[in-house]
């Protein structure tokens, strides 16, 4: 079976980390194009609000660059400095009038007139499913968007969309240090609908890179085995999981070809689960 092509994150693209120029950015989007990575996950909030204008600045300096890549939009968070924001406190929205609002502007600040896929970046307990879908019918025959997806839903969230909105991709935590979409259903649930697992923060948030005895011993015996550091055996194991794309959070143009590279073959099924053990502390029943 053939594996999933990594994603590669911006939220570090901007204030929130490597603060890159519009050049540094678009040499990053060269470089994973290189290793085979086209999809670009983007988000409105990321950056402060200041992400999506520096990618389209850096689409805008590579005019070809666009047609190369595929952009994952999320929306429907509202941070507490939003602009907009007259309470001053984080929600979330995922009315209408704040979606259409919200991709009016992503579109405009990515220099775009469509992305690939929009994704509901955060579950609202207060959204319309029909609403909702009846929106975005609208926005793909005008041809503003692709597919559609969501973002750190709940199994039965999920649920919501049956019959009314297919789910193309779900993005969701998912590592060795935060492994419970495998034991509370979400990961089930969206496979079950066909739907693309996108796995963030696949290090842990970087923790994982030094991890507890047990895991980092298991992390030490089996990468000299495979021939893998610990970072590209964490990747491997999250790209091992059937349906599931890594999202990449790395700005380093070598750390993100070693990815590609880790995420490009499955683990034996006995090293997975020994990892897994390791982690958790406890071995499958």
């Amino acid at each position: 079976m053939t594996q999933p092509t990594p994603i590669l994150g911006s939220m570090r693209f901007g204030s929130w980390g490597a603060n890159l120029s519009p050049a540094g950015v678009a040499a990053l989007l060269e470089a994973a194009l290189d290793a085979g990575i086209d999809t670009l996950d983007l988000a409105d909030i990321y950056g402060d609000h200041g992400t999506n204008p520096l990618v389209g600045n850096a689409l805008a300096l590579r005019p070809g660059l666009r047609q190369r890549l595929r952009l994952l939009a999320k929306i429907g968070i509202v941070k507490a400095d939003s602009p907009g924001n007259a309470r001053g406190l984080p929600y979330y929205d995922l009315s209408v009038r704040h979606l259409r609002a919200a991709l009016d502007a992503s579109l405009r600040d990515l220099r775009t007139d469509y992305v690939d896929v929009l994704m509901l970046h955060r579950f609202d307990p207060l959204l319309e499913p029909a609403a909702i879908a009846d929106w975005v019918r609208e926005e793909r025959k005008a041809g503003r968007i692709g597919a559609f997806g969501v973002s750190n839903f709940g199994p039965h969230a999920l649920a919501l969309f049956d019959g009314v909105l297919d789910v193309a991709a779900h993005q969701i935590e998912l590592s060795l240090a935060n492994s419970a979409a495998l034991a509370d259903g979400t990961l089930d649930a969206t496979r079950a609908r066909g739907a693309e697992v996108q796995a963030w923060s696949p290090l842990g948030g970087g923790g994982l890179l030094q991890p507890p005895i047990p895991l980092r011993d298991a992390l030490h015996a089996i990468g000299d085995e495979l021939g893998l550091d610990a970072a590209s055996l964490l990747l491997r194991w999250v790209a091992t999981i059937p349906d599931t794309s890594v999202v990449i959070g790395s700005t380093n143009a070598d750390r993100i070809r070693a990815a590609a590279t880790a995420c490009a073959a499955p683990l034996p099924k006995d090293a997975w689960y020994a990892l897994w053990q390791a982690a958790r502390g406890f071995p499958v029943p």
